[in-house]
C-alpha cells in the first residue's frame, strides 16, 4: 500500500509539474514571439474551461446575434470596437489603435482586469478578426490572451454548445497602459524608410487587391505600396481554416524568402484587420520583429504625395 501510495504521490506530483510548465508557455514571450500554447486554443481545451476565462467574440454583432448563435458566456466586441473610427476611411487616424488610456477603458469594460486568460475567437474563413483583438491586447502587454483556432466554424464541428443570451460582462479596471511600439508603425514611420534595404514590406491583401484590378473597398487609387510582397492572409490555413501547423507554417514562410527571423517586417492590408492577423501569425513563426501597419492602404492612397504601384510585382 505504501508503494502504491508513493507511486500516486509522485504521478500527482508530475502532473502539476506538467501543467505549470504548460502554464507557463501559454504565456507569450517577452521578445514578443509567440508558441502554439501561447497564442492559440483548441476547441476541446475551450470546452473544459469555458467557465475560467473571459471569452470574446470578435464576428460582427449580425453573427453573434444570428440564428447560430455564439459561444456561452461571450461578449461581443469586433475589431472596430478597439480602433479609432472617428471620420472615415483614409482619414489621419481612422482605422488605428487608440492611445493606452482609451483603450485600458474599452478592455476594462469588457470584464477584461488583465489576470484572468481572454479567449477570442472569429469564424472560420473571416478576415482575422480575433488576431486583431490579440494584437492590440498583445500591444497593451497583455500576454494571457489566446485565439480559437478555427474559430466558430471549428467549435460547432466539434459539438460544442451554443447560446443565443447576450453577455454583458461586469467593468473592470485594467491598467492604463502605453501601447508598445514594437506592434505597429505609422505611415510617417513607413515612408521615411520605404527604401531601406533591411526592412522588408508584405500586402496580406489577395493578388486583385494587390494588383489594383479591383477596388474591393472603392480606394481612392488601386495598387500597393512600392517594394511590397503580395502574401495573401488566407495562404496560412488548413482546409478547416486552422492555423498550419508549425513544420508546414515554417515550410511556407521560408519558401517566401523569409528566413531571417531578426528581419524588421511591416505588414499591411486595407485597414489593418488581415496585417494584424499576418503580424501574430508571423509571429508564431518567429519572427519576432513583425509589426502591423494599422493604417494600412486605406491611409496611404488616400495620400497623393505617397507613391503607389499596379500590376503583380512589387
Amino acid at each position: 500500500m505504501k508503494i502504491m501510495a508513493k507511486k500516486i504521490l509522485f504521478g500527482t506530483i508530475l502532473a502539476l509539474c506538467a501543467a505549470a510548465f504548460f502554464a507557463v508557455f501559454a504565456f507569450a514571450a517577452d521578445d514578443g514571439t509567440e508558441t502554439y500554447q501561447s497564442f492559440l486554443v483548441t476547441s476541446e481545451w475551450l470546452q473544459a474551461n469555458l467557465d475560467k476565462v473571459v471569452i470574446i467574440d470578435a464576428r460582427a454583432q449580425s453573427l453573434y446575434k444570428g440564428q447560430q448563435g455564439h459561444l456561452p458566456g461571450a461578449v461581443n466586441a469586433e475589431w472596430t470596437y478597439f480602433a479609432n473610427m472617428a471620420g472615415k476611411g483614409g482619414d489621419p487616424k481612422w482605422g488605428d489603435i487608440p492611445d493606452g488610456a482609451t483603450l485600458a477603458k474599452k478592455i476594462g469594460a469588457l470584464g477584461i482586469d488583465g489576470k484572468k486568460e481572454v479567449i477570442v475567437y472569429g469564424d472560420g474563413g473571416d478576415w482575422g478578426n480575433a488576431a486583431w483583438v490579440i494584437w492590440a491586447l498583445r500591444a497593451t502587454g497583455l500576454k494571457n490572451a489566446r485565439m480559437l483556432d478555427g474559430g466558430f466554424t471549428v467549435w460547432r464541428a466539434s459539438g460544442g454548445k451554443t447560446s443565443d443570451k447576450t453577455t454583458t460582462n461586469k467593468p473592470v479596471t485594467y491598467p492604463n497602459v502605453s501601447i508598445d511600439p514594437s506592434y505597429n508603425v505609422t505611415t510617417e514611420w513607413l515612408a521615411e524608410r520605404l527604401s531601406d534595404p533591411a526592412i522588408r514590406i508584405v500586402d496580406a491583401r489577395p493578388s486583385q487587391e494587390y494588383s489594383g484590378e479591383i477596388r474591393l473597398f472603392g480606394e481612392a487609387r488601386p495598387g500597393h505600396i512600392p517594394g511590397a510582397i503580395n502574401i495573401s492572409w488566407d495562404s496560412v490555413f488548413t482546409s478547416d481554416f486552422k492555423i498550419l501547423p508549425e513544420a508546414d507554417l515554417a515550410a511556407f514562410f521560408s519558401s517566401s524568402g523569409f528566413n531571417d527571423k531578426d528581419q524588421e517586417i511591416i505588414i499591411y492590408d486595407y485597414a489593418g484587420v488581415r496585417s494584424a492577423f499576418m503580424t501574430m501569425v508571423f509571429r508564431l513563426a518567429g519572427f519576432k520583429n513583425a509589426r502591423n501597419y494599422d493604417s494600412s492602404y486605406v491611409t496611404w492612397c488616400a495620400n497623393p504625395e505617397l507613391e503607389i504601384r499596379q500590376g503583380p510585382n512589387p
